[in-house]
């Protein structure tokens, strides 16, 4: 589809600086933080990408910074998810096949988090990275998350209370 290498991606909220990136300023991200093939890291997901901590970083979070959500082209769905826990996982999916991720894939940028919760956290689309302080718009909440007929998605074997070292359980939300 023409076009689809003419996207703008923003990281903005709680930063030192606001920044716009396209396909090719994210292809000029230097290699350390390039990921050739996502397949490696995401079981189920092709292309390339880049580490969303190379655009944190560039942005430069204000201090106290501790969520970062990601907003669709569409409006209808965001994610907010806790900058520590993606940090140095999120990868942004913006190649595949040596072009630009097709909409179809989810491009123009795709957010895949390896051994994310589950693939809610997967937005497409994306086009906006929100830093903040506390957690931001979050549309991932389900009440049919259970019923994969409607939820699309099954999360059999997938087990949403994390119990940490530390003794504290965790309970997964939408």
């Amino acid at each position: 589809m023409a076009g689809e290498s003419d996207f703008t991606l923003e990281v903005d909220g709680s930063v030192q600086k606001s920044i716009k990136w396209g396909y090719e300023s994210l292809a000029s991200i230097p290699a350390e933080y390039q990921i050739e093939d996502v397949s490696q890291h995401v079981a189920g997901m092709a292309g390339s990408g880049v580490q969303v901590k190379a655009l944190l970083n560039a942005a430069i979070p204000h201090p106290g910074s501790d969520h970062v959500t990601f907003h669709s082209q569409d409006g209808k769905f965001a994610a907010s998810v806790g900058l520590e826990e993606i940090l140095d996982r999120a990868i942004l999916i913006y190649k595949r096949d040596g072009g630009p991720l097709p909409e179809s894939k989810g491009g123009p940028v795709r957010l895949a988090i390896p051994q994310g919760d589950d693939e809610c956290s997967n937005v497409k689309s994306v086009i906006r990275i929100e830093v903040t302080a506390g957690k931001g718009k979050d549309t991932t909440y389900d009440p049919f998350h259970d019923i994969p007929e409607i939820h699309g998605h099954s999360h059999e074997g997938h087990d949403h209370n994390h119990s940490h070292e530390d003794g504290h359980s965790h309970g997964h939300s939408h």
